[in-house]
């Protein structure tokens, strides 16, 4: 880890400096996640100007006053009289047609931002679990290169010493050197692993690098594998509510209702006004005020609208389409990932006996080295640390897997 520092310059620029609980937990990672995620965030604010555009259309119905002032002279015969005014005139729009189409189409268009928020948030949510996971992995695949290392060393040193009393070959001295030297930059490589995982789970939390996550928490997920899957007619039958086909069901009938809204528009606008005021010429025959309730339609037939309601209809079709793809497509990824999930949980039970069995190996490699008996405790150490690392590693892939299975059919899931 000394190098570590190094990287940190690198994302200085880029983030600022959020204390980290030490040592990190997952849920952690996934609350620091979700409070600083800039997807999010932009697609938030999509949502907020989307929403300002409906109070567009809905400020169309919002009462306009003008005010019309003139100092004017009136041609009267051979004098010219005072023909000034000053008038407030009030316009309220009622009803219209296109307003009403306008605001259903963006209201639609909130509807979508909202659900793909939503994505945004789980799809985070997978690529941060993994990152955490990455770096308890890294840290594990250092240990093993440790423990390699260290037997790599001592068997060199067994070898030089005999060396020295011409008991080894030169040959033999260069060869137990050589295979130092190889565990020497396995070492090196799962070091700078490590430094990569740690940048990428930075730079995903969006946070300074200098305040990286040294320390991780390994999570036990040991229940959850023992936990019995339900039989995949279960989740089959929760793909309706997959929020990709339900966004695309919501726009076919948002479409279908614009088909409808575009074949009644006879472009009807209902609106009131008022006039209130003084002139000072035909005083007593015009008022002072003036009340009107006003209705325009237009007449003949609308090329623009009827164009507009095929492309719809061809929208409508395209929509249709999209559907049934996107109902096939499903059944085949929640295939996989039920029968991944089959698969994951019978190797957690073949790694647990493997586990087992290097347990118990290892400890009698232990004893018989502390009787001074021949012993392979070096390559025992290897082969427990490995196999502890393979039983992390399918653990992590079941709990994405089973997460990701969810998502599909539309549930928030945690572990």
């Amino acid at each position: 880890m000394r190098v570590l520092i190094f990287i940190g310059f690198i994302f200085s620029s880029l983030s600022w400096a959020q204390d980290l609980p030490n040592p990190l937990t997952l849920k952690d990672v996934v609350k620091i996640a979700n409070k600083y995620n800039f997807d999010q965030k932009q697609q938030q604010l999509n949502i907020d100007k989307s929403k300002l555009k409906l109070n567009d259309w809905e400020s169309q119905y919002d009462t306009r006053a003008t005010l019309d002032l003139e100092l004017a002279n009136r041609s009267e015969y051979s004098s010219g009289t005072n023909n000034s005014h000053g008038f407030v005139y009030l316009k309220k729009t009622l009803y219209d047609q296109n307003i009403e189409i306008g605001k259903d189409t963006q209201l639609e268009s909130i509807g979508n931002a909202n659900l793909s928020f939503q994505q945004l948030q789980q799809n985070k949510i997978i690529n941060i679990m993994r990152s955490f996971f990455d770096i308890i992995l890294a840290d594990m695949s250092y240990e093993t290169a440790l423990e390699k290392l260290a037997m790599s060393a001592i068997r060199e040193g067994r070898v030089k010493d005999d060396y020295d009393i011409q008991q080894a070959s030169e040959v033999e001295l260069l060869e137990k050197q050589t295979n130092t030297q190889i565990s020497q930059i396995q070492r090196i490589k799962t070091e700078s692993k490590q430094i990569q995982t740690r940048a990428n789970l930075a730079q995903l939390l969006n946070i300074n690098y200098e305040q990286r996550p040294d320390d991780v928490v390994k999570p036990d997920f040991k229940k959850l594998l023992e936990k019995k899957l339900a039989e995949f007619e279960h989740y089959q039958k929760q793909l309706t509510n997959n929020p990709k086909l339900k966004q695309l069901e919501q726009s076919l009938k948002s479409i279908k209702r614009q088909i409808s809204q575009e074949k009644d528009n006879l472009g009807i606008v209902l609106s009131s006004n008022a006039r209130l005021g003084e002139q000072a010429y035909q005083r007593d025959k015009n008022g002072k005020w003036r009340l009107g309730i006003n209705l325009s339609m237009p007449f003949g037939t609308d090329s623009k609208q009827d164009n507009k309601i095929s492309q719809l209809q061809i929208q409508a079709k395209q929509q249709q389409l999209q559907i049934e793809q996107h109902q096939q497509s499903l059944i085949g990824m929640a295939l996989d990932y039920y029968l991944k999930l089959k698969s994951l949980q019978q190797i957690h039970k073949a790694l647990i006996i493997e586990l087992d069995y290097r347990d118990l190996y290892l400890e009698k490699a232990r004893a018989n080295y502390e009787l001074e008996i021949k012993s392979d405790i070096g390559n025992a150490m290897v082969n427990y640390t490995d196999s502890e690392k393979k039983l992390a590693e399918n653990e992590f892939d079941y709990v994405i897997t089973l997460m990701q299975l969810h998502y599909l059919i539309g549930e928030d899931y945690e572990v």
